[in-house]
């Protein structure tokens, strides 16, 4: 499953959610920034970044091989950032579902500067990650990469916490 949406869409209080929950344990989320914190500490490098999506890929593959629920917290707003990940389940026979995260420009730019370090991002790549999200998200150009099922999540523009949202939906195991 793919989270998608900008940085501060609330993905990873949506995952936090389910964890709490019981959805699914911690390992099965497995999260950009988290891994990053885990690779590089407070580090923000570009050049980190293949080594980043490398043990992404390992993470995701190693759940998908021993057909665990892998929820892949990253921000897939752009078709080459959800490719390999849409690769490895297909390579599974694993489903691929997208849960969209849209969110109004400035709730995104709000909530990134209440953010501390590393977490939080310049607003201008808030601002770009929100174009990238609203012209390449599309439930039509998602199912054209390979995405079965596409599911916008409701946020509090319609009245739900992330953990109110999360409830709505349940994991397929």
């Amino acid at each position: 499953m793919l989270l998608v949406g900008p940085p501060a869409a609330g993905k990873s209080a949506f995952a936090r959610a389910w964890v709490d929950s019981g959805q699914i344990d911690a390992d099965g989320v497995v999260s950009c920034d988290s891994v990053r914190g885990e690779l590089f500490g407070d580090r923000f490098d570009v050049a980190d970044d293949p080594v980043l999506f490398d043990e992404l890929d390992r993470r995701v593959e190693m759940r998908l091989r021993a057909a665990l629920p892998v929820v892949i917290d990253a921000r897939h707003v752009m078709p080459h950032a959800r490719s390999s990940m849409i690769a490895w389940a297909q390579r599974y026979g694993r489903p691929v579902v997208a849960l969209r995260f849209r969110v109004a420009e400035e709730v995104l730019v709000r909530r990134n500067a209440e953010r501390s370090a590393p977490a939080r991002v310049p607003a201008y790549e808030v601002r770009r990650y929100a174009a990238f999200a609203a012209r390449h998200t599309n439930p039509a150009q998602l199912a054209d990469e390979g995405v079965e099922v596409v599911v916008d999540v409701p946020g509090v523009a319609e009245g739900f916490t992330s953990y109110q949202a999360a409830a709505m939906f349940r994991l397929g195991r």
